[in-house]
């Protein structure tokens, strides 16, 4: 993996294949690939909807610009999904509607404050993301504990020959609550959304640790992941 890394340029090699040539911090190399994939992002196809006309106002990318209860500054005028920007997931649209559903039609009071933004990248292993990265914990100057464990620690990734990944996990030192997850793992979606539900119960990561789990599933494996994955035994 190079980091911190740009693109020069990119040609056909004499063998048909690709050279791309990179710049990284220390040096200019080249290299070598069947395939590239250029990803350049999203814009938002909101300047045909003549907004400007109703008086609701965008950022400068152009998505719309809406406050936790998905409201525009225009009075009854709401934006959802990749229109107003955020995280592109389909999940997260859903969710929007729900919020508006609520609200609009249930006299509820739903917002999207302290919403949980899980998503999978379904490479081979899948990669599951919830919640806080101990990155973004300790940035947060939050007193916490991380579980890793490496994928060939976990039985049934054994029994189907499929060990490749890890699962790491970060929670807090004081309330032992789970802040997020990354499972880079067969079905890492699927074992962080068992995490994801435990966050959203504010079920302590003891409990999962403690819990009886079917054998041989893959989520059995947060047992030990919280038993034995912890730097610090205590």
């Amino acid at each position: 993996m190079l980091l911190e890394t740009h693109a020069l340029g990119a040609e056909r090699a004499n063998d048909g294949g690709l050279q791309l040539t990179v710049s990284t911090p220390t040096e200019q190399r080249t290299l070598s690939s069947s395939h590239l994939l250029v990803a350049t992002g999203r814009a938002p196809n909101t300047d045909r909807l003549n907004l400007e006309a109703a008086g609701i106002e965008t950022d400068r990318r152009g998505f719309i610009q809406v406050n936790e209860r998905l409201e525009t500054k225009v009075p009854s005028i709401y934006a959802l999904g990749d229109a107003k920007g955020g995280p592109a997931f389909t999940h997260i649209s859903y969710d929007d509607y729900r919020i508006l559903r609520a609200n609009l039609l249930e006299n509820g009071n739903a917002t999207t404050s302290g919403r949980l933004v899980p998503y999978t990248v379904f490479i081979d292993p899948q990669l599951g993301r919830v919640g806080l990265s101990e990155q973004e914990a300790r940035a947060q100057g939050r007193d916490i504990r991380v579980a890793k464990m490496p994928m060939d620690y976990v039985a049934r990734a054994l029994e189907v020959d499929e060990t490749r990944g890890f699962m790491k996990a970060v929670v807090d030192a004081e309330t032992d609550q789970i802040l997020g997850c990354a499972i880079l793992g067969i079905e890492g979606g699927e074992i962080m959304s068992v995490l994801q539900m435990a966050m959203m119960g504010q079920v302590p990561y003891t409990a999962i640790r403690d819990g009886v789990f079917a054998h041989p599933t893959l989520a059995e494996s947060l047992n030990n992941l919280f038993m034995y994955g912890f730097e610090d035994p205590t």
